[in-house]
């Protein structure tokens, strides 16, 4: 009896509780629809339920905000003025936002759960960014842990952006088995099609497998220039789980979502992107142009010399001074190497860090922010003049970014795309 006494009282204790949360959650979260009126339009308000964040309440009305972390609450990019119904400002936000900011109502839409009727302000450029269903026409590596990723548009659609725009792709829920990338080299730019394979044994990398059990986005930089058509080229790196020297293995963690998602297409299959996105543009002066990359940061800085070079045929003073690993690691260089031939007022220069002995390497060593100073900047006569365009992995920015403020540099002078790539 005593047993039985015990697991009735337990019980009622359990359904006791249940009730009370369902009645806390009636008081606190309101039923039914709620309204967002978008600047000040009273007479077509979103309608939706209350629950989810902001960003994905407007997304599912196909307003979309940009948001390169997917909305995690780190990239500060969806960022909007709520002057009603917005609640309490999260210490989440706080991180990224001025006392100013605050002071002018502006929130994270990605932290800020609807939860009541909202007056929002979002700027008027938002309401062209579009949603499509693009088909993969290739995926190619362009270095060991690189791909060359190209969708096209569907049929009459195109893309409206300018260089240095990025889009956002949807990852849907799906696992991804490593084994089943194809990482052939990207016939154009290198003679061996298994060149990457070596490398991708050494770290016994196909063994890894990414499990995604929610919808995500992502955002990634285009390599395209508005010129080239209805497609989007991007430039992606896979992103691994640490590796635990100690185990002698990776640590057990996903790897990254969306670069796994990437890896796996294959031509024809079908990806959702939203777009155009972006604030990284060629400002409109006469100034000397400084390009500064490495890795996937390739990407922006491709779009803007494209354009710079084959639509606007500039004559601005322009160098792209890009770091590489070796020479495995380097891609579209006949493609500089191209423009270098037909514009004098263009140079491209390569540094690597680790040249392997088959590179046979004769050119500029060491950390790319170090070769730009010690073979130009050094003896530049006014290098606080010049504008700088960055894109590359965050050590590479910050090593740029301390080398430029200790050159003089000012702030509105230096431009960077910071998508940790």
């Amino acid at each position: 009896m005593t047993i039985l006494y015990a697991i009735l009282v337990f019980t009622a204790i359990i359904v006791a509780l249940t009730v009370m949360l369902l009645a806390a959650r009636k008081k606190l979260v309101p039923q039914g629809e709620v309204k967002i009126v978008i600047n000040g339009d009273t007479e077509n308000p979103v309608m939706a339920q209350p629950g989810s964040s902001l960003l994905n309440v407007l997304s599912d009305q196909n307003v979309f905000l940009p948001s390169a972390c997917g909305g995690g609450g780190t990239c500060a990019m969806c960022e909007c003025h709520i002057d009603a119904g917005g609640g309490d400002v999260l210490p989440t936000e706080l991180n990224h936002l001025t006392r100013r900011e605050v002071a002018e109502n502006m929130r994270l839409a990605c932290q800020v759960k609807v939860r009541q009727d909202m007056d929002i302000r979002i700027p008027e450029e938002i309401f062209g960014i579009k949603k499509w269903e693009c088909t993969v026409k290739s995926n190619y590596n362009v270095a060991t842990f690189i791909k060359e990723f190209v969708v096209e548009l569907p049929a009459g659609e195109n893309l409206d952006f300018e260089s240095g725009g990025y889009i956002q792709i949807d990852v849907p829920e799906v696992t991804v088995d490593f084994k089943n990338f194809n990482i052939d080299a990207h016939p154009d730019h290198h003679d061996d099609k298994d060149k990457f394979h070596e490398a991708w044994d050494k770290f016994d990398m196909w063994k890894l497998r990414m499990v995604n059990d929610e919808e995500q986005f992502r955002a990634y930089s285009m390599a395209n220039h508005p010129a080239e058509g209805n497609i989007v080229m991007l430039n992606i790196r896979i992103a691994t789980p640490p590796f635990d020297r100690k185990a002698g293995d990776y640590m057990n963690v996903n790897p990254g979502v969306c670069s796994s998602y990437v890896f796996d297409q294959t031509p024809g299959d079908k990806v959702t992107i939203s777009g155009p996105y972006g604030e990284f543009f060629i400002k409109p002066t006469d100034k000397e142009m400084v390009y500064i990359g490495g890795g996937a940061g390739m990407a922006p800085l491709r779009s803007h010399i494209f354009h710079l070079f084959h639509t606007m045929k500039t004559d601005r003073k322009v160098s792209y001074w890009y770091g590489g690993r070796s020479k495995a690691e380097l891609f579209y260089g006949n493609d500089f190497q191209e423009i270098m031939d037909n514009f004098p007022n263009f140079e491209y220069k390569i540094a690597l860090s680790e040249p392997l002995p088959e590179d046979n390497w004769d050119g500029m060593t060491g950390f790319i922010h170090q070769a730009v100073y010690d073979n130009y900047l050094k003896d530049h006569p006014e290098p606080e003049e010049i504008e700088y365009y960055l894109c590359g992995p965050p050590l590479m920015l910050s090593a740029v970014q301390n080398m430029l403020d200790e050159l003089g540099v000012p702030e509105e002078n230096v431009a960077f795309d910071d998508f940790g790539s």
